[in-house]
């Protein structure tokens, strides 16, 4: 039997591509062992315009004209610009590691500096919540059932976002697919995930989760300074935090990624207490095994030593037991914004709540093969594409 799960409501502790853009890049982006290098960004130099790069370290990126210089970087590595004056063949991308500093040989009290910097980060965010920003963001969600893919969903949003995260969107198109199953996980907001786990919580409450970045940081987690990236951006602290045994609630455990110098945030991945998130509805002879959820939260620099929302990814395991057999459901949800624009004018940028449910929305929406051909901003990996094509051939996407 289907099994129902919704996020509760206590985790609320907190267009489309251009016409104009004829040239199509194809390309991929690898390390300097030639291993694919998944979610980098790619994008021309000096443009708030770019993609992403998908598991396979591939890419595509419409520009209006050539030469351009492309700008790809990916945290941990050090940051390439290429000149690009042909579309013809694809492009291979190489970055190169950074450079990793121990911290007994960059600083002398490792804790104390991971916690000042958390501290400064904290106060950096508190100065500027109240900052709205707007982009244009894709988002792709993925749905595996005991290892075969059984939904599927692409969507283009407007977003309003400040510091703490995303405070607002509205769906611009989508596509979704379903494959009937009769056991599993039916996770209708799972996209809520992305919106309502905050970066920087500017009034924590014993009644949330706890997050490690706001003005009670050093009160509630402990922090420790792993080790220190170098390349010719500057230097960022990797800092691992964990929740104080005495903290009494919920809370994220995981790694900041934090500007050395100007202590602008670069990315935080985190464990999420699921289980104190969720709300289960079993039906007869389904119990629950485990369920494991991670997420990672990306910046790039932005207006001196600031930074901005690029990507959230988030991945969840779901597993039951269903008539004495496991059932596994894994769920995957990636957002990056293409492009960073003014506010629109008669945009909504909906403030979507927690029982805002993008599957239903998308599913309202005709299927158009040919707009998402020509409108393509993540490549798809050989496996998507099968999914899709697929997909396509059960006429399961929308409506005809």
């Amino acid at each position: 039997m289907k099994s129902a799960l919704l996020l509760l409501l206590v985790f609320l502790l907190i267009g489309g591509g251009a016409h104009g853009q004829q040239i199509l890049l194809k390309g991929r982006v690898l390390d300097e062992k030639s291993r694919p290098v998944p979610y980098a960004s790619v994008g021309v130099e000096g443009a708030d315009v770019g993609t992403a790069t998908n598991e396979a370290g591939e890419f595509l990126l419409r520009v209006p004209r050539l030469p351009q210089q492309l700008k790809v970087g990916s945290l941990g590595f050090e940051p390439v610009v290429q000149l690009v004056t042909s579309a013809t063949a694809p492009l291979v991308v190489r970055l190169k590691s950074s450079a990793v500093a121990l911290p007994e040989v960059r600083v002398r009290n490792p804790q104390q500096v991971a916690t000042e910097l958390v501290q400064r980060a904290s106060a950096k965010l508190a100065r500027h919540q109240r900052q709205t920003s707007y982009g244009q963001a894709f988002y792709r969600q993925k749905q595996r059932h005991n290892g075969r893919y059984t939904e599927f969903m692409d969507a283009f949003y407007d977003v309003r976002f400040t510091p703490e995260g995303i405070s607002g969107w509205q769906l611009a198109q989508a596509r979704y697919g379903q494959v009937a199953e009769d056991t599993g996980v039916e996770m209708t907001n799972f996209s809520a995930a992305l919106r309502l786990i905050p970066v920087y919580e500017p009034k924590p409450s014993p009644k949330t989760v706890a997050v490690p970045l706001g003005p009670r940081a050093a009160q509630q987690f402990s922090f420790q300074l792993r080790e220190v990236l170098r390349n010719k951006d500057g230097e960022t602290a990797v800092i691992d935090f964990a929740p104080r045994p005495e903290l009494g609630q919920a809370a994220l455990t995981g790694t900041l990624y934090i500007d050395l110098n100007t202590a602008a945030l670069r990315r935080v991945e985190s464990h999420v207490p699921i289980a104190n998130l969720m709300s289960l509805q079993f039906g007869e002879g389904t119990s629950l095994d485990s369920q494991t959820m991670r997420m990672t939260t990306d910046f790039v620099p932005y207006q001196d030593s600031l930074s901005r929302l690029q990507a959230v990814r988030a991945d969840q395991r779901i597993v039951l037991r269903y008539q004495n057999q496991t059932d596994t459901t894994t769920l995957s949800g990636s957002l990056f914004f293409y492009r960073y624009t003014p506010k629109q004018a008669g945009k909504g940028y909906k403030a979507t709540g927690i029982n805002y449910n993008d599957l239903r929305q998308a599913r309202k929406q005709r299927y158009d093969p040919t707009f998402w051909r020509d409108r393509e901003v993540l490549r798809a990996s050989p496996a998507e594409e099968r999914v899709i094509r697929d997909l396509e051939q059960q006429q399961a996407f929308g409506t005809f």
